[in-house]
């Protein structure tokens, strides 16, 4: 889990050298692989994320063959855990040869979704691949080895906030596993380390600035609508996003909507009429937070109302 996270890399004394370039042998064919499969878990529809028990790495299962893949899913439901295995090859895509003309003369381009993939997993919090290659053994490799040098860098921590997401996935696996096997202890443990970087995060919302300003620089958020979630049973939510990955994901391109980033303490300003609460990361984890929910976390981490005015102040 998130919180025992040692310093990841750390080898037997005197193997060190011998177990690195095994590892940089197998991070080279990881990255070239055309075709693999990575175990997903319907509850949070994302990778299935599992805390690996030597070294404390964040990770996430790769497998090079199928069958394999779905061994180790068969392993894991067993154990309560429920994952399904996805392939990813890779596809050919036509683009447009010039951006702004996007009907114009296309170009045939290769998209490896393993790659694809790979690089999703710093906005998850994730810092390590289990891979499994034909007919060999699971091995645990650190994300810096497959990913291009300085990719941490390029993530904005303004606009992705991988710690949160991280422990929101683990909250939600364990949350929605089958019911006999669920863990109440290290239920309470992740709920409340995911509550600890709830209310200290900056969430993304969406609003529908009134028509005709939609690409202003300033709007004023009193004229804006604010969209809903309509689940299949009729209940309303509204929805909560906690980076710009998980927004994008949700307003599918549609331009006419507008992201805003609210801290956590200052949700309760934003409401629509006759929902039934909050939706954290519809798209992914989907975690419901009822607006009554909102002081109690707040005030069990020292937050309650003058110390999140107090910070907004500061702010």
């Amino acid at each position: 889990m998130p919180t025992e996270v040692k310093a990841p890399g750390v080898y037997p004394e005197g193997k060190k050298e011998e177990l690195k370039a095994a590892d940089a042998e197998t991070a080279a064919e990881v990255r070239n692989l055309k075709e693999a499969c990575i175990l997903y878990s319907p509850l949070t529809n994302l990778p299935y994320v599992e805390c690996e028990e030597e070294n404390y790495n964040d990770q996430i299962r790769l497998y090079q063959k199928k069958e394999d893949a779905e061994a180790a899913g068969k392993e894991l439901e067993e154990k309560g855990i429920r994952v399904v295995v996805r392939e990813f090859k890779t596809v050919e895509v036509q683009v447009p040869v010039k951006p702004d003309r996007p009907d114009g003369e296309k170009k045939r381009l290769y998209l490896n979704q393993v790659r694809q993939q790979l690089s999703i997993l710093p906005f998850m919090g994730v810092n390590a691949v289990c891979c499994k290659l034909a007919g060999r053994n699971p091995q645990t490799l650190q994300l810096t080895g497959l990913l291009p040098e300085d990719f941490e860098n390029k993530i904005n921590r303004k606009m992705y906030q991988p710690t949160l997401q991280l422990t929101g996935l683990y909250l939600m696996q364990e949350a929605r596993r089958k019911k006999e096997y669920v863990d109440r202890k290290n239920l309470q443990a992740l709920d409340e380390e995911f509550s600890s970087n709830l209310v200290k995060a900056k969430l993304f919302l969406a609003v529908l600035p009134p028509e005709g300003q939609e690409k202003e620089q300033k709007i004023d958020l009193k004229q804006c609508r604010l969209p809903y979630l309509k689940h299949q049973n009729g209940d309303t939510f509204f929805p909560l996003f906690t980076d710009i990955w998980e927004y994008q994901k949700y307003i599918q391109g549609k331009h006419t909507l507008r992201p805003i980033q609210v801290p956590f303490p200052e949700i309760r300003k934003f409401w629509v009429k006759d929902a039934k609460a909050y939706m954290v990361n519809p798209m992914g984890f989907s975690l419901p937070i009822t607006r009554e929910m909102i002081p109690r976390i707040l005030e069990k981490f020292g937050m309650g109302e003058e110390s999140s005015e107090s910070a907004a102040k500061e702010e």
